[in-house]
């Protein structure tokens, strides 16, 4: 079943080596885990509820254990300080859409 990675981050100000630094390394691994982006936004208003993210990003994987392979990964465990530094606040959620009626 195909899953979904939603990633909504808001970065730090003065980040962007940091930024790039996981980048550099997050987005590879995920291509090489079979993820492909399905969307990229960019935020432009707070319609209700708290501030939102300023980044919103959606990546399309094969399955669940593909996702936790790229993240349980020593690649990615290594730069999760870069990651940590770039982004004021991130969520990463794993979704799936419900199965079809019968």
């Amino acid at each position: 079943m195909t899953v979904q990675l939603i990633i909504l981050g808001t970065r730090r100000p003065n980040s962007d080596d940091d930024y790039a630094a996981y980048a550099a390394v997050a987005g590879p691994l995920m291509a090489a885990a079979g993820g492909t982006f399905t969307g990229r936004f960019g935020h432009i208003a707070d319609l209700a509820g708290e501030s939102g993210p300023q980044q919103v990003g959606i990546m399309e994987f094969a399955n669940e254990e593909a996702v936790r392979t790229a993240f349980d990964s020593p690649e990615y465990q290594a730069v999760i300080p870069q990651r940590d530094k770039a982004f004021e606040k991130l969520n990463i959620i794993l979704a799936a859409s419900p199965p079809a009626a019968s």
